[in-house]
């Protein structure tokens, strides 16, 4: 097979099959209720890729798909559990799906003995946790997770420390949730598993991806869902940690144009940042969102989730360069396409 997208009927997924055509993937796909809903299937068997039901956790439907479908080309990772809130409760879901399910795989293809030419893992900036941030003295540093006595006392910034873009090329990762260890340790497997047999490796650290498309039955599906919910209600947005904290927002067509270009010959094998390179306030695109649907101002207060960080941003000019590519996407086309989906599904 040219291309095996590997967790690939979700919303990343669908948009990799439309830049690659679905006449050269399979898609190897458990379907999760918590994922997929009978309309998103439906949506799903439209774009007329090939697919084989199985489980990343099953290692006998790993070796049912590579038996049947051959040995591919190159294989798109993007099977995972997630949810950084989900993850503190799930320990033992997060370590099987991603860690284990991901090592039954690469069994089964050394198993085999055809390697894929390529392998495209889409990894995510939680690993990074809290992120470098530069002291006064302009040294960099990596903090630890803010205590919870912090957070309640509302003590939300990490004083004396500015934020800095994640760069894969310059700073560690230190994540701070289950979810952010268990995609390191996806990454830290393939990249041994990958040294050993000699298979050129892209990994992708995506920011806040989103887009039409995006489950909306998923509660750990996104902050964007949330605040068009609230929205569509006409209620005004809470916005938690007293404001202030910052995202990426990358668009899902932008990010499958590069896992695309990394899959077809593009780029060499490395660990890249992908985000829109642009850090922007919650409330901010809070306001955007409410004022497309006619909504009350968004509301700062004092909520807080435990696991969250306060800033995230990607530093992408390597990405840029080693790919050329760009985001085409604009946060205000992406955030009005994707209010209409919502509304439309949800109106």
């Amino acid at each position: 097979m040219e291309h095996l997208l590997v967790g690939g009927a979700g919303f990343i997924g669908t948009s990799v099959i439309r830049e690659l055509g679905a006449e050269n993937v399979v898609v190897f796909d458990n379907f999760s209720p918590v994922v997929h809903d009978s309309e998103s299937v439906r949506a799903f068997t439209k774009l007329g890729a090939d697919f084989y039901v199985g489980d990343v956790t099953d290692r006998d439907s790993i070796d049912g798909l590579l038996e049947e479908r051959g040995a591919p080309k190159t294989m798109i990772y993007l099977a995972a559990e997630t949810g950084t809130g989900r993850s503190l409760e799930n320990c033992a879901l997060n370590a099987r799906v991603n860690t284990l399910g991901l090592a039954n795989v690469l069994d089964a293809l050394s198993a085999r003995g055809e390697m894929p030419e390529r392998i495209i893992l889409s990894s995510t900036r939680a690993v990074y946790g809290e992120g470098p941030y530069c002291n006064q003295a302009g040294a960099l540093t990596y903090p630890e997770p803010r205590p919870l006595q912090s957070l309640e006392a509302q003590q939300f910034e990490l004083d004396g420390l500015e934020p800095v873009d994640m760069d894969a090329s310059l700073h560690t990762p230190k994540p701070i949730n289950i979810y952010g260890s268990t995609k390191l340790s996806q990454e830290h497997l393939l990249m041994n598993w990958a040294a050993a047999f000699e298979v050129p490796l892209f990994i992708f650290r995506l920011q806040n991806v989103y887009g039409a498309g995006q489950s909306l039955t998923n509660p750990y599906t996104g902050v964007l869902i949330h605040f068009i919910k609230q929205s569509l209600a006409g209620k005004a947005t809470d916005i938690f940690e007293n404001g202030g904290i910052t995202r990426d927002f990358v668009h899902v067509d932008d990010v499958a144009s590069l896992l695309a270009l990394a899959a077809t010959g593009h780029g060499n094998p490395g660990v890249f940042d992908c985000g829109s390179g642009e850090r922007i306030e919650l409330e901010e695109v809070a306001a955007k969102l409410a004022q497309i649907g006619g909504a009350p101002p968004p509301q700062i207060c004092a909520q807080y989730r435990r696991g969250d960080v306060r800033h995230a941003c990607a530093s992408t000019a390597r990405t840029r360069e080693q790919f050329g590519w760009a985001p085409k996407v604009s946060l205000e086309d992406g955030l009005s396409t994707l209010y209409s989906f919502v509304s439309q599904k949800l109106v």
